[in-house]
């Protein structure tokens, strides 16, 4: 039974009751939610609030959006309980700082892992997203290749929970990331990646490492003068 809203932390509270609902059976696996505008109703809140809890439940991996068709539960599998062991990161939009810095943490260790152990031929597959990046003139088209990147290099270590991280990172950071591409362009993340990959072939580790370090170090900046400028307007 759907409860109204109380105004508070609302996407907490949403978040938290669609997701008991999807754990009690509520809403069984492969069943298609309620729209947002049904949602909306139901709950008491806007489109908005209803579309960020949407977002941290498919996160989760509770749910699934399929475009023109809505969305849908998911079974409740592995990667369910490993997604829970970063809880802090889905509940607060004010998070995404820790979540960048989580995810820089991922990333580094995902690239000294990749320098040391994958294979030439592994490393050269990264350039066919660098080549997507350089041409790439749309801000969503090139954030989709940015992570694309990013999640193949955590992919190279077989380490599921790098891989579910950056998942993760795709889903809350989304809007984030591809409206600071919008801002301040994308020549300096290219260059950032493609001296990263060069230094990966090179089996140059700390250098692969300084740079990645560096690109997270860029992003955090970046993302923490867009919350700022946000909370002022």
């Amino acid at each position: 039974m759907i409860s109204q809203i109380k105004k508070n932390y609302v996407s907490d509270q949403i978040y938290q009751q669609m997701m008991e609902m999807i754990i009690n059976g509520t809403w069984k696996e492969g069943q298609m939610i309620p729209s947002e505008n049904v949602l909306s109703e139901e709950f008491g809140v806007s489109r908005d609030s209803i579309r960020q809890s949407i977002h941290k439940l498919s996160a989760l991996g509770l749910l699934k959006s399929r475009q023109g068709k809505g969305t849908y539960v998911q079974k409740m599998d592995i990667s369910f309980y490993m997604n829970l062991l970063v809880p802090s990161l889905l509940l607060n939009e004010s998070d995404s700082i820790t979540v960048l810095s989580f995810t820089k943490s991922i990333q580094v260790e995902s690239t000294r892992l990749v320098c040391r152990n994958a294979t030439q031929e592994e490393i050269s597959k990264l350039h066919i997203y660098l080549n997507q990046m350089e041409a790439e003139t749309d801000y969503e088209a090139y954030f989709n290749e940015d992570m694309g990147y990013h999640k193949y290099l955590s992919v190279l270590t077989g380490n599921v929970l790098f891989i579910k991280a950056m998942e993760i990172t795709e889903v809350l950071l989304h809007e984030y990331l591809r409206d600071i591409v919008a801002v301040h362009g994308s020549k300096r993340s290219i260059e950032q990646h493609m001296k990263c990959y060069q230094a990966l072939l090179a089996r140059d580790e700390d250098c692969a490492i300084r740079v990645m370090s560096e690109h997270y170090d860029m992003l955090i900046d970046r993302v923490m003068h867009f919350l700022q400028k946000t909370e002022t307007t």
